[in-house]
């Protein structure tokens, strides 16, 4: 990754901990430092697609210094990034919410009204689950991982939030990455692209499409792992993604209808492990990816289309989802996902459509036929299923209006019955997302 810099430039406001400026160094990310004296900042031209990076810490007990030099280093800028780190020693709860509270206030003083701070919502907040008659949520309690997390990013174009619960020398790549793909636009990305290890340059399945939408930011990836039920170690993992995408059609009456696009990659990879004197082997056996348009909840948020449909058998699968053509627009995309094998008798997936439409509920179930290979073989062989759906909000129904709540469960299982499963939700709006962990 020595080439970055070429193209991302990252500062640092005031001091890091050592073990962070660590991981830049071992990535060969160079670190420019900026002072906390207004002046300096003031005089420092911020450039085009930067990483801002301030210590979360000293943010905490100085929010007031963080929140001067940042407006006058952040006004003149137009697409950036600041990443809060909170890293030995960790900050104390008050310290992280000021920190936070002081990003917030420099991106609106920034940005004006036109910013809508994308916060990580806390899932007991009763507002999400149990909505007064007539009203959505407009904003919810932070959530407790921002506290305890190693960093948390936000980015403004469009704006989003990445929270990394865990960040060190064996993920700080992937999440570099990661971070980077969400935020920098495809014509800075592709030229970085080329300067990375191909297995960390994120792909897609998505042949065409979604038509006539805009990119509105992701969400993931987020990794969870599966223990032997006998002994406790690591059997394996699961880890997804969620792209999500907007659009929007106003009919000649005059009634605008939101249309959005989730597409979620969804991946698991076993191991080969030891538990006493028996060797087992371990591969993914179960998939159930589930994209929730809370439709029972909300019934002006419409569950329009989803893939794949029925039942079947494949080692490559391809569909094709739609919407909008029963409000007078066509939105489209077309989806093709493998196990990746091509040899004779080699593993192929049996999906099932276990979704419920009254609900809004897609839920689609894959499973793993090894074929004609021994589980040997299928020891650390990552395998990923695609499902997507498109909803829309209807002004004419309760509930069909700004934000759109959607809900998401990827569950994983093992041959061996090992399994794990996370629950995310966001609230979706025209420009921006908010996303929170609920189990």
């Amino acid at each position: 990754m020595s080439g970055i810099n070429s193209l991302v430039k990252f500062y640092v406001v005031g001091s890091i901990p050592s073990s962070v400026q660590q991981l830049f160094k071992s990535l060969g990310i160079q670190l420019t430092y900026i002072p906390l004296e207004g002046g300096l900042a003031r005089a420092t031209k911020l450039e085009d697609n930067s990483v801002v990076v301030i210590n979360t810490r000293d943010a905490g007990l100085k929010p007031l210094n963080y929140y001067y030099v940042l407006t006058r280093l952040l006004d003149k800028a137009s697409n950036y990034i600041i990443v809060l780190v909170n890293k030995d020693p960790k900050a104390r709860d008050h310290s992280v919410l000021d920190a936070h509270a002081s990003v917030f206030k420099v991106l609106s003083q920034v940005y004006g009204k036109t910013y809508e701070p994308v916060m990580v919502c806390d899932p007991s907040d009763e507002t999400l689950w149990q909505p007064r008659e007539g009203e959505k949520p407009s904003g919810c309690r932070l959530h407790p991982a921002v506290v305890s997390a190693d960093a948390v990013a936000y980015y403004t174009r469009p704006p989003g939030t990445v929270v990394v619960e865990n960040l060190d020398e064996n993920n700080a790549a992937s999440v570099v990455v990661f971070i980077l793909k969400a935020y920098l636009p495809n014509s800075v990305f592709t030229k970085l692209a080329t300067l990375l290890p191909r297995d960390l340059v994120p792909s897609t399945s998505i042949k065409e499409g979604p038509s006539n939408m805009v990119p509105l930011g992701t969400v993931g990836w987020i990794t969870n792992y599966t223990r032997g039920r006998t002994c406790g170690e690591i059997t394996g993992y699961q880890s997804f993604y969620i792209r999500y995408f907007y659009g929007n059609i106003t009919l000649a009456t005059g009634t605008l209808y939101h249309v959005f696009y989730a597409y979620a990659v969804h991946s698991g990879k076993g191991y080969q492990t030891t538990c006493w004197w028996s060797t087992i082997n371990h591969y993914p056996r179960v998939f159930e990816t589930v994209i929730y348009w809370k439709t029972d909840t909300y019934p002006g948020q419409v569950l329009d289309d989803w893939g794949p449909k029925n039942a079947g058998s494949q080692r490559v699968i391809t569909y094709t989802v739609s919407a909008g053509m029963a409000i007078g627009k066509d939105f489209s995309a077309t989806i093709e996902y493998s196990t990746g094998f091509t040899e004779p008798n080699a593993p192929y997936y049996t999906w099932m459509d276990l979704t419920d439409p009254p609900l809004g509920k897609v839920k689609v179930r894959h499973i793993v036929e090894r074929g004609g290979w021994p589980e040997d073989r299928l020891n650390d062989v990552l395998f990923t299923v695609e499902p997507s759906s498109y909803g829309y909000l209807d002004p004419n129904k309760p509930g069909g209006y700004l934000p759109m709540v959607v809900y998401h469960s990827m569950y994983m299982e093992l041959n061996t019955g090992d399994s794990t499963n996370v629950t995310i939700a966001a609230l979706l709006r025209t420009n921006s997302y908010d996303w929170w962990f609920t189990s």
